[in-house]
């Protein structure tokens, strides 16, 4: 051992039994007060055991450390953990140009570790490790090569080859970030940013539990800290879809473990449908994805969830002003497997917190029922949201893993209302009833082999389930108590999809890696809309089902240690609509230095299922999950053309894309409500079917520095979005529902030991507004008796600009026994006024019409979050 002072005078009394060593300095940081700084991958995996009684401080590091390979040194009053002696074995490789493989796993859990970088020390080619964790890296130099590995959120790890093990698997263990030395002049040995492009074109790799420090009300949102990133919309704090490169959240596939999640939100939109307690990985492709995906035409967000602990159980706990989350991980039979179990609930039809009332007043505001908000005694909701996670992973063999997973999330809304307004004898008396109920069910099971170093194959069985039913009943009745008006609506949507996927990845000839495999889906959609118990659906059948096959395969062949191509098809037959469909891909990168890669894209792309528009200004009704078909309508049809350039070094990134996307095959719904002279004091809808087309055009960039404890990105998308329908406008060409020509987001974050802030500011130019145009019929003397809306004649306005400021503030702490962080989040710090939307003031007109008076309030706007601060507590077991 090194020592510049001497130890404290200090009598160790503990007794271990399989006790980390991590743990183990918490111990004596927290319980003897020993200063102690260290590398967590030092560390990472080790274990204590044994009994100490009345032992000296320097005689207890003396035992337990250099045993493990660990020596220490006493610098400036603290323990300096470093790295035993080194034998230096010069060996003389015995094998050249070889294939190696193995397995990539987290050091403190044992989950294997998806989408890891794996290369060669001083090389820019290498692979991706596989779903299960596992890698095949051609073409290493000798078996006495050093291989590097890099993971979002871990530290790099280098391991050097052994001649006399070159044919053994490897099995390498990466240690997560850790922030322990911050309070030390200690290099920090982090590599990795948060955001990580990857190897294909517009992949974005994200590190989970980087983005726990972000803003949010009340816990980390997986789908809103997407939507930070460019491309990706972010001007709607209540929303948690996926709008990428201006498409709708609809025709984006969303995987979670392999199966389907059709419906990404709780709580009409305010929080992610995902529990971020139980995610490992996060995949974003926002264009021009290989052929192994397919069904969406836009972008696909494929999630991996956590396997569990293999080594030790561990828990967590978290609460917020809205819900609260439990999780836990534990090994079965010895480590041979493990389990995932998370779930989380609103309390909020318990307790309606400030918080609570204003996101629900935002809902109910955004919709076209309920006018009057004025008293909030008076609406009495009752809702909350759950969901559960479940996962097993087993490793059946050294080949062969099998894993279970289960998803199952819902929301239940009741609320009635009841208002009394006028006075004298001119007294209206409304109640309102309102139920609305929805949910995800998502199961799978999956088995996959190493059959070699070269091939590797996975079987999958899953279902995917989502259901929306909402009734909404409106009645209005004078001082006499005689119905004056009422209104009904009801909405139905049940979607039902069992697959089979049969993947394989194959390596030879050195050079070209083939992926191939199978899609089969049986999907089956059930749709409803009433209004005033009149069907508004004219699909045809109100059920729908059918079967869809998939082939794809793609070859990723590296022309040179430079340029690398991949080639490849998706094939698709169904009798949906009795047609097949083939969808080319082609990308192509070329790494100009070790810093710098140019890329280029084009796919063409089909969707089967998918959400029809209905636009009707007098209703709320949410869109509903249909299939194309040989009568009604076809398959969404994209085709998308990226280029891009990517600059990465020390720390310092900056990627740019431009894009196009070209979509035909869109459907909407068009609501017109037309006067009825039989009907004098009523109109009737006139629904009309348009499909059309959509010219998407952007430039994405994003600038990205780590340095320190600071990291941080900016990012901003340039774009211009168009759509055309025939029977809109008269076939003109309009802006898109969500074109947004600029958008930027700044995202900042200091991570220290003890606590960390962030902040994030977005700025969104105006969105489009859509007004129909009205048409008042009048009585002889000139009054409005009535009004008609055309709404396939719209002038297109734009909102106000768009911005706004989040910050927050966490404190951490730990002891022996627990850690955790407690915090505060403010949404819209210096509460700016935002306006999400305008709509129709169907209300107010139809007062003022009953009135006999001339409708003056046209149209209301939808005014998003003000300031809105809330406070978190985490717990870590």
């Amino acid at each position: 051992m090194l020592y510049s002072q001497a130890l404290p005078d200090i009598s160790i009394n503990e007794t271990f039994k399989q006790t980390s060593l991590s743990k183990v300095i918490r111990i004596l940081k927290n319980k003897y007060d020993v200063k102690i700084a260290y590398d967590d991958a030092l560390v990472t995996g080790i274990n204590i055991d044994g009994q100490f009684t009345n032992r000296s401080l320097s005689a207890f590091l003396d035992e337990i450390l250099p045993s493990k390979g660990i020596n220490y040194q006493v610098l400036n009053g603290k323990i300096i953990l470093t790295p035993g002696q080194i034998n230096i074995d010069l060996q003389t490789p015995s094998l050249f140009d070889l294939t190696v493989f193995g397995m990539i796993q987290d050091a403190q859990t044992g989950e294997m570790l998806p989408n890891a970088l794996i290369r060669v020390a001083g090389e820019n080619r290498g692979t991706i490790s596989n779903k299960d964790g596992f890698f095949s890296l051609s073409q290493v130099p000798t078996d006495t090569s050093t291989i590097e590995v890099t993971y979002l959120g871990y530290k790099k790890n280098t391991v050097k080859l052994d001649p006399n093990k070159s044919k053994q698997t490897l099995r390498i263990s990466m240690a997560e970030n850790t922030v322990d030395l911050a309070e030390f002049t200690v290099v920090d040995l982090r590599s990795d940013n948060t955001i990580q492009y990857g190897e294909e074109i517009s992949q974005i790799s994200i590190d989970p539990n980087s983005l726990s420090s972000l803003p949010s009300l009340g816990e980390l949102d997986i789908f809103r800290s997407l939507q930070l990133l460019p491309g990706i919309s972010g001007t709607d704090e209540t929303s948690s879809e996926l709008s990428i490169r201006n498409s709708p959240s609809s025709q984006n596939l969303v995987l979670l473990d392999g199966f389907t999640i059709y419906r990404l939100d709780h709580f009409f939109g305010v929080f992610s449908a995902i529990n971020p307690d139980a995610v490992r990985d996060i995949q974003v492709y926002k264009g021009g994805f290989g052929p192994k995906y397919g069904g969406r035409i836009s972008g696909v967000v494929d999630i991996t969830g956590k396997s569990g602990n293999f080594n030790k159980p561990e828990y967590s706990f978290g609460i917020n002003l809205l819900s609260a989350r439990m999780s836990i991980n534990a090994p079965l039979n010895e480590g041979k497997g493990a389990i995932h179990f998370s779930t989380r609930r609103a309390y909020t039809d318990v307790i309606r917190s400030s918080l609570f009332k204003k996101l629900y007043k935002n809902y109910r505001e955004n919709s076209n029922q309920v006018d009057d908000q004025g008293n909030d005694n008076s609406l009495r909701p009752n809702f909350h949201f759950y969901d559960v996670n479940l996962k097993t992973t087993y490793n059946i063999s050294k080949r062969d893993i099998a894993s279970f997973s289960l998803y199952w999330g819902r929301d239940e809304l009741y609320t009635d209302f009841d208002q009394i307004t006028g006075s004298g004898t001119s007294i209206i008396t409304e109640n309102t009833d309102e139920i609305a109920e929805w949910g995800n069910l998502g199961i799978g099971g999956i088995w996959s082999r190493n059959w070699s170093k070269n091939y590797y194959s996975s079987f999958q069985v899953a279902y995917s389930g989502h259901n929306f039913d909402y009734l909404f009943e409106s009645e209005e009745r004078n001082e006499n108590s005689q119905v004056t008006n009422a209104y009904s609506a009801t909405r139905l949507n049940d979607v039902s999809d069992f697959q089979i996927n049969y993947k394989n990845e194959l390596k030879f000839k050195e050079r070209h890696q083939l992926d191939f495999g199978l899609n089969v889906s049986a999907i089956t959609t059930i749709n409803d809309v009433t209004i005033d118990e009149q069907i508004q659906l004219p699909f045809g059948e109100r059920e729908q089902s059918g079967g869809i096959f998939a082939l794809y395969a793609s070859d990723e062949l590296r022309l040179n240690k430079k340029l690398r191509l991949n080639a490849g098809f998706r094939y698709t037959a169904t009798n949906l609509t009795h047609k097949n469909y083939f969808g080319r891909r082609l990308g192509l990168t070329y790494q100009i230095s070790p810093s710098i890669k140019l890329k280029l894209s084009n796919g063409q792309y089909y969707q089967l299922a998918r959400q029809v528009l209905y636009d009707d200004p007098r209703s709320n009704l949410q869109d509903g999950w249909n299939l194309a078909c040989n009568t009604a309508f076809g398959a969404l049809n994209s085709e998308h053309l990226i280029g891009g350039i990517n600059y990465s070094k020390n720390g310092f990134m900056v990627d740019m894309e431009y894009y196009q996307k070209n979509v035909s095959g869109l459907v909407e719904y068009t609501v017109s409500h037309m006067f009825d002279q039989n009907m004098p004091n009523d109109t009737q809808p006139l629904v009309t079917e348009s499909v059309g087309e959509e010219k998407i055009r952007g430039l994405d960039v994003l600038i990205q520095k780590k340095v320190g404890p600071y990291h941080g990105w900016l990012s901003y998308t340039r774009s211009k979005s168009s759509s055309i329908y025939p029977q809109i406008n008269d076939g003109q060409s309009i802006p898109s529902r969500l074109d947004q020509r600029n958008e930027a987001k700044f995202v900042n974050v200091l991570e220290f030991k003890k606590f960390n802030v962030s902040a994030t500011f977005l700025y969104g130019s105006g969105r489009p507004f859509f007004k129909p145009e009205l048409n008042f019929i009048r009585d002889n003397g000139g009054t409005a008796i009535n009004y008609e809306i055309l709404n396939l004649n719209k002038t297109v306005e734009r909102l106000p600009t768009y911005h706004r400021l989040d910050i927050s503030a966490a404190l951490k702490f730990e002891n022996e026994d627990v850690r955790g962080d407690f915090g505060i989040s403010i949404l819209n710090a210096y509460n700016h006024k935002n306006i999400q939307n305008r709509r129709l003031n169907v209300s107010a007109i139809e007062r003022a019409i009953n009135n006999r008076e001339e409708p003056s309030e046209l149209y209301r706007d939808i005014v998003l979050l003000d300031f809105t601060p809330s406070i978190f507590l985490n717990l870590y077991f």
